[in-house]
């Protein structure tokens, strides 16, 4: 089973509709806990007690079945990431995404809607800068009025001030990056700029569905002949 464990139920949908155009034979499943993203944001940081919890409920999926489980959540992602689960996959919904930010070679503007988004997002965007023995030039953008729209259901207003942010924010040459899932729709109002938006939860499905297949097909017992 592929397994998306999401800190917001607007998830759901969303991952739901990716994941069958990219393979509608997988099954799939959804965890929300939304409690692990606000103990994060309400401590400003992540707190041991924050990732003894996104463990436990990682190695409960994976005790639950999960072959391959994928966190959505761009704060925890890392620390789900760490997470070693033995005959499991655990992956960030947004390695897929910075790989292509830092193969562009172009200034790369994150934008995040939480101030906790940044530091794991540009500590992986280092992390894979190194790994490909490249140099990167990273500016951060917060769309501070966004996360409260978001919170209270006004996804329109949310998406709105994300394009507002990089119309003001981006310069041409530059590649925006969309550090949570859930700004994704905001490239739509932003292809008259001209400026590649990459995003995370497209690739990312792409990324877990091929896990899924590779890990699938290795656990299937040989027939004897």
């Amino acid at each position: 089973m592929l397994v998306f464990l999401h800190t917001a139920r607007v998830h759901v949908e969303t991952f739901s509709r990716i994941a069958r155009a990219v393979d509608d034979e997988i099954p799939v499943r959804h965890e929300v806990q939304e409690s692990l993203l606000a103990a994060a944001v309400a401590a400003g940081a992540i707190t041991e007690s924050v990732r003894s919890a996104t463990a436990a409920a990682v190695q409960a999926l994976a005790s639950d079945g999960a072959r391959v489980i994928v966190c959505t959540c761009s704060t925890l992602g890392g620390v789900a990431e760490a997470v070693l689960v033995p005959g499991c996959v655990v992956m960030r919904i947004d390695r897929p995404m910075a790989e292509q930010a830092v193969a562009s070679g172009r200034r790369i503007i994150v934008l995040a809607a939480l101030q906790s988004t940044f530091q794991p997002t540009v500590a992986l965007l280092h992390q894979v800068a190194s790994d490909a023995r490249r140099s990167i030039d990273v500016v951060e953008a917060l769309c501070e009025r966004a996360w409260r729209l978001f919170e209270r259901g006004d996804h329109p207003g949310y998406l709105g001030e994300i394009a507002r942010t990089i119309e003001a924010t981006a310069l041409p040459g530059d590649l925006v990056l969309l550090a949570q899932a859930s700004m994704a729709p905001a490239a739509d109002l932003v292809r008259h700029l001209g400026i590649p938006v990459l995003s995370s939860p497209r690739s990312g499905v792409e990324a877990a569905v091929s896990r899924y297949r590779s890990h699938h097909v290795g656990a299937v017992p040989r027939g004897r002949g």
